[in-house]
């Protein structure tokens, strides 16, 4: 990484008000780069490891440059805090995020703002309720089961794939009542595409029409059409039945808004499509890397699978038995901390504002790292160190709001928190009681920090069953 930076110039004081001209106010310090690619190539090479260097280098609020954008990376829990809920109404999702999802999610509830995103959350939430999510609960666990019911003691198995394949499975079932086992590995490597494909867009100031004939666009099209067959052809059955299941896709089809008009085909087409992509993909990682993180820490697998035993007495793990399982929900939580899934999330100020005694101009591209928060010792002490009961009542009443952000904060926190949570602990509660998480004894999973985190290679690992 270059070391070459601007002056570093100090903060005002923590008592600047925002009344004063953000233009008095200083930028914040950062790396200089190239003089014409800036920071670009050194992000590119590793976006992540770029980000850790950044704040390590020149602090909580530093400025650097990919392509011909600034970008500011804030670390500070107080001010991400501020931005998510104080101060929300001045922060919005950065134009470069819609840029990089239209094509593919259009105008859904993950890529929308103000009144367009309120109407579209109001008909969204239901769907997420805890009574409506509770629901959907024997579903994972009988997935979970026939997904084990297929494995053979001592065989390999990427863990990676098998989480991608076992979500979409259930995101489609629980929230369009549909079979696409058939489909997973189709969707699985349509999704890596994107990942690759969409995150090339940030370095191109002027990226290639939809129309140019690049072996990339190609890829990135292809990629989408496969995904995108899928939810239509759900959709499609779902008009020809004319039947409410209860499920989401249900309520789309067949919801009015405030004027009593129904969705047009591409309002139900985006949000279908934002769901497939938001219900599966970040959870298929997140249960990913707590797998591993499970096969390198025993002692927690251990106190895990004894409790789990304990209250379930081997028969399945059901949503009310979660209630007894308090440690199962810390074990999910310093998952979600030590590796999340969600690397990263974007902010921009719609209009020229202060923030950490620092100029912001409006439209400055505002970078929000999770994983940079999470293993900041000044906020989480032994950082590396996996520690579920970090997360028990009292420890956790001392971490700053704003420091854990697994899913972003807010009125635009995840819609399907509750729908992740439960599902990750269904899941994770239900593998242990049959399997010992076991990897090769020298695997360091090099994280793969594009769209979301994942490991680079997937995750290699032996199936070994419990006998008891």
């Amino acid at each position: 990484m270059s070391a070459d930076s601007d002056t570093a110039v100090s903060a005002p004081s923590a008592s600047t008000q925002v009344a004063v001209d953000p233009r008095s106010l200083p930028q914040p310090p950062g790396p200089r780069g190239d003089t014409l690619l800036g920071s670009t190539l050194d992000f590119k090479e590793s976006p992540l490891q770029f980000a850790c260097y950044v704040q390590k280098a020149y602090g909580d609020v530093a400025r650097f440059r990919v392509g011909p954008s600034w970008w500011v990376l804030v670390s500070d829990p107080k001010l991400v805090h501020d931005m998510m809920v104080e101060r929300a109404n001045e922060f919005q999702k950065p134009a470069i995020a819609r840029r990089l999802w239209e094509k593919f999610l259009g105008d859904g509830v993950l890529t929308t703002e103000g009144e367009v995103w309120k109407r579209q959350s109001r008909l969204i939430r239901p769907a997420f309720r805890k009574g409506r999510v509770a629901a959907y609960g024997d579903t994972m666990v009988a997935y979970t089961e026939r997904m084990m019911a297929d494995w053979s003691e001592g065989e390999e198995r990427d863990l990676g794939e098998e989480m991608v394949a076992l979500t979409l499975e259930i995101v489609a079932k629980t929230l369009f009542d549909t079979d696409v086992r058939q489909g997973s590995a189709k969707v699985g490597e349509a999704m890596k595409v994107l990942n690759v494909e969409m995150l090339n867009h940030i370095y191109m100031p002027v990226p290639l029409p939809r129309w140019w004939p690049s072996k990339a666009n190609k890829r990135k099209i292809k990629a989408i059409q496969d995904i995108e067959d899928i939810v239509a052809d759900v959709v499609k059955a779902r008009r020809a039945e004319g039947e409410d299941r209860g499920d989401l896709l249900s309520m789309l089809v067949f919801s009015k808004d405030e004027q009593g008009d129904a969705l047009s085909d591409k309002e139900i087409r985006d949000q279908a499509m934002t769901l497939f992509f938001a219900g599966h993909e970040t959870t298929a990682h997140a249960l990913t890397w707590a797998w591993y993180l499970l096969a390198t820490n025993p002692t927690v697998t251990e106190r895990l699978q004894a409790d789990i035993h304990e209250v379930t007495g081997g028969e399945a793990l059901t949503v009310p038995l979660l209630k007894q399982l308090p440690y199962l929900s810390r074990v999910v939580d310093e998952c979600l901390r030590i590796l999340p899934s969600v690397w990263v999330f974007m902010k921009e100020p719609i209009a020229d504002t202060e923030l950490g005694g620092y100029r912001m101009p409006k439209g400055t591209q505002i970078m929000i790292s999770p994983y940079i928060l999470q293993h900041d010792g000044r906020w989480f002490p032994q950082p590396e160190t996996f520690d579920p009961d970090r997360f028990e009542k009292e420890r956790a009443r001392v971490i700053p709001k704003g420091a854990y952000v697994p899913f972003s904060g807010g009125s635009r926190i995840c819609a399907g928190r509750n729908f992740a949570l439960m599902e990750m602990r269904l899941i994770l509660g239900t593998m242990l009681q049959r399997l010992k998480p076991e990897v090769p004894a020298d695997l360091v999973p090099e994280k793969e920090a594009v769209l979301s985190m994942q490991p680079k290679d997937g995750l290699p690992a032996t199936i070994r069953f419990i006998q008891r």
